[in-house]
C-alpha cells in the first residue's frame, strides 16, 4: 500500500491540499485494491484505528471494499469488533473481545436478528457464558427476542460452558432464563448437572435438583458406557456432594452404572477411602456392601484387587459372608494373586483372620493354618500361623543366612583387631619421640605436641582405636545373638552397625597416617604434602571402586 494512502487511513485524513482520497481510490479500482503485507485494505486500516468517518467516505466511493478479506479471512467489521469500535461490527467478535458497548449497540439495533453460530459452532451467547462476560450475556438475554442457544462446540449449550468454567453468575442467569437447558446432553452424553457434580458446585447442583429431582437419575455417557451423578461424586471423592445428592434423592444410593456397579464399587475402584467410610457409616447403605457387579465382584473383591486396605469394609458384617465372582474367586483368591504390594500384607492378614476362603482352599491351607485367637472373647476369631513344615523350611533358610553373616563377620573381626593393634602401638610410640632431657620440665612429653598436625594425628588415632574396639564388641554380641535364628533381624542390624564402625575406623587410620607423616616431615613442606596426598589417595580410590561397583549393580 502506498505510504500516503496508508498514513491517511491511519490518521483518518479524508483529504487536504496534498492528498485527495477520491483520486487514490479511483486508481485502485482501475489497477486493483492496495493492501498491506497482512492483506488489509484501506478500510481495514481505518477500522483498526477507529476512523469511522474515513471508512464511510471510502465505502461511498468503493462499496466493494466492505466485503474484502485479509489473509486471516477477516473483513473490516471483524477488525472493528476486535478493537471495540462501536460503529459497525459483528457480535461474535465484540463478545469475544469483551466490548460491552459494542454488544449493546448491535443487539439493540436489530433485536429480531438471530445471531447464528460461527465456524466453531459458537453463538454470541455461548461465548459470553464461556468467557464469564456476564454483562454481555444479560444484554443478549434481555434484548434479543430470539437469542440463539443452539448446540455449540462438542454439542454443548451455553449452560454447559458456564458450568465447566465455573462462572456462577452466568449459570444463575442462564438458569433463570431457560431451566430445561440443564437437561441437554453434550457429545459425550453429559448434561450440566453432571459437570456441576464433578466440579463440586454444590449450590448449582442444589437449585437444579430443587427444580427437578429426577435429574439425579439421568445417565451420563454413551449407551454402552454410562454412569450417574452419585457415581461421579464418588469417583471424585466428594463426600459433601454425595450427601447433597442423598438429601434430595435418598434412593439414588442404589443407582448402578453400565457395569452394574454401585457407589461403593466406584469409591473402592478410585481408592476414595473417605467415601467408603462415609457410605459404611450409614445403615441405609448396607446393601451396597455385598452387591455384585457385572463380573460378580463385590466391593470387597475390588478392594482385594487394588491392594488397598480399608478395615471398615473388610470387617463389615455383610462383607463376611462367602462371596464368589463369575471366575469363582473370593476376595482372598484375588488378594493372593494381586501384584500390588503396598498394603497387601495387611489386607491378606485381615482377610485370612475371618476365614474367607474359596476355590484355593488347598493352596492356602498348605501355607497357613488357622487356630482360635486366645484374645478373642467371642471365640469366633482366628489368627494366621504358618504350618509346621513351612516353619521348618523357614527356620532352615534363616539358619543358612545367619551362617553366611557370621562367616563374613569373621573376616571383619580380623581387620578390626589389626586396626586396634596398630593404633594402640602408634599411640604408645608417637612420631617425633619424647623429651628425654632430665633437666627439662617437659621430660617424657611428646616433642611435637604443639604442632597442629600432631594433635590431629593423636585425635584421629584415638578415633580409629575406639571405633575398631566398638566393632569388636559388637561382633562378640553377634556371636550370642546368632545362636537363635529367629533373631535374624537383630543380627542383621548389628552386622550393619559393626560395618559402619569398621569403615569409620579405617577412615580415621588413613587420616592418622597422613597427619602423623606431615608432623614429622613439616621441615620439608613439599615432601610432607606429597606423602599426605598419597596416603589420602586410598580414600578416593575406595569411592571410585564403590561407584564402579554400584553402577554395575
Amino acid at each position: 500500500m502506498e505510504p500516503t494512502l496508508y498514513s491517511a487511513a491511519m490518521r483518518g485524513n479524508i483529504g487536504d491540499g496534498d492528498f485527495i482520497l477520491v483520486d487514490h481510490l479511483k486508481r485502485d479500482e482501475e489497477n486493483g485494491y492496495q493492501v498491506t503485507p497482512k492483506g488489509n485494505t484501506v478500510v481495514h486500516v481505518a477500522a483498526l484505528y477507529g476512523h469511522s468517518h474515513f471508512a464511510a467516505e471510502v465505502l461511498k466511493i468503493t462499496p466493494a471494499l466492505l466485503r474484502c478479506q485479509n489473509k486471516k479471512n477477516e473483513t473490516a467489521l471483524h477488525i472493528a469488533a476486535n478493537e471495540g469500535h462501536t460503529e459497525v461490527v459483528p457480535l461474535h467478535k465484540a463478545v469475544r473481545s469483551q466490548h460491552l458497548d459494542v454488544v449493546k449497540l448491535l443487539v439493540k439495533e436489530d433485536p429480531e436478528f438471530e445471531f447464528p453460530p460461527n465456524h466453531a459452532q459458537e453463538t454470541p451467547l455461548y461465548l459470553a457464558a464461556e468467557s464469564g462476560f456476564h454483562d454481555a450475556l444479560i444484554v443478549i438475554l434481555e434484548s434479543c427476542k430470539k437469542p440463539t442457544y443452539a448446540a455449540g462446540p462438542s454439542n454443548r449449550t451455553p449452560l454447559h460452558a458456564a458450568v465447566i468454567q465455573e462462572h456462577k453468575d452466568c449459570i444463575r442467569s442462564l438458569w433463570r432464563w431457560n431451566k430445561p437447558l440443564c437437561e441437554e446432553l453434550d457429545l459425550w452424553g453429559w448434561n450440566s448437572l453432571h459437570y456441576a457434580v464433578k466440579l463440586g458446585l454444590i449450590d448449582v447442583v442444589s437449585y437444579m435438583l430443587r427444580w427437578k429431582k429426577s435429574l439425579v437419575y439421568l445417565p451420563a455417557g454413551s449407551e454402552n458406557d454410562w454412569t450417574t451423578a452419585i457415581h461421579i461424586a464418588a469417583s471424585e471423592g466428594d463426600v459433601n456432594m454425595i450427601n447433597e445428592l442423598l438429601n434430595h434423592s435418598p434412593d439414588c444410593r442404589d443407582l448402578l452404572n453400565s457395569n452394574n456397579q454401585n457407589t461403593l464399587h466406584v469409591a473402592v475402584l478410585n481408592n476414595q477411602d473417605e467415601v467408603v467410610r462415609f457410605l459404611l457409616d450409614s445403615d441405609k447403605c448396607d446393601s451396597l456392601v455385598d452387591e455384585p457387579d457385572s463380573d460378580g465382584n463385590t466391593p470387597l473383591h475390588l478392594l482385594a484387587a487394588s491392594g488397598n486396605h480399608v478395615p471398615e469394609l473388610i470387617n463389615h458384617p455383610r462383607a463376611k459372608k462367602m462371596s464368589f465372582n463369575k471366575e469363582n474367586q473370593t476376595p482372598l483368591d484375588i488378594a493372593l494373586s494381586c501384584k500390588v504390594a503396598t498394603k497387601k500384607e495387611k489386607l491378606m492378614e485381615d482377610l485370612c483372620s475371618i476365614g474367607r476362603f474359596g476355590k484355593r482352599d488347598n493352596e492356602v491351607k498348605q501355607k497357613y493354618e488357622y487356630i482360635p485367637n486366645p484374645n478373642d472373647e467371642t471365640g469366633t476369631g482366628v489368627k494366621m500361623q504358618l504350618r509346621e513344615d513351612d516353619h521348618d523350611k523357614a527356620k532352615k533358610a534363616d539358619q543358612e543366612e545367619v551362617e553366611s553373616i557370621m562367616k563374613s563377620a569373621q573376616l571383619h573381626i580380623v581387620v578390626a583387631t589389626l586396626i586396634m593393634t596398630v593404633t594402640f602401638a602408634a599411640g604408645i610410640t608417637l612420631p617425633g619421640g619424647f623429651e628425654s632431657n632430665p633437666d627439662s620440665n617437659n621430660q617424657g612429653m611428646a616433642i611435637l605436641i604443639r604442632k597442629t598436625a600432631f594433635r590431629a594425628f593423636v585425635v584421629s588415632d584415638a578415633i580409629a582405636f575406639t571405633f575398631s574396639a566398638v566393632a569388636i564388641f559388637i561382633y562378640f554380641l553377634m556371636a550370642d545373638v546368632s545362636i537363635d535364628p529367629e533373631d535374624k533381624k537383630t543380627l542383621e542390624k548389628l552386622y550393619h552397625l559393626s560395618g559402619v564402625c569398621l569403615c569409620l575406623s579405617m577412615l580415621a587410620v588413613v587420616i592418622a597416617f597422613a597427619t602423623g607423616m606431615f608432623a614429622t616431615l613439616s621441615h620439608s613442606l613439599g615432601l610432607a604434602i606429597t606423602v599426605c596426598f598419597i596416603g589420602c589417595l586410598s580414600i578416593l580410590l575406595y569411592f571410585l571402586a564403590f561407584m564402579y561397583t554400584w553402577r554395575k549393580i
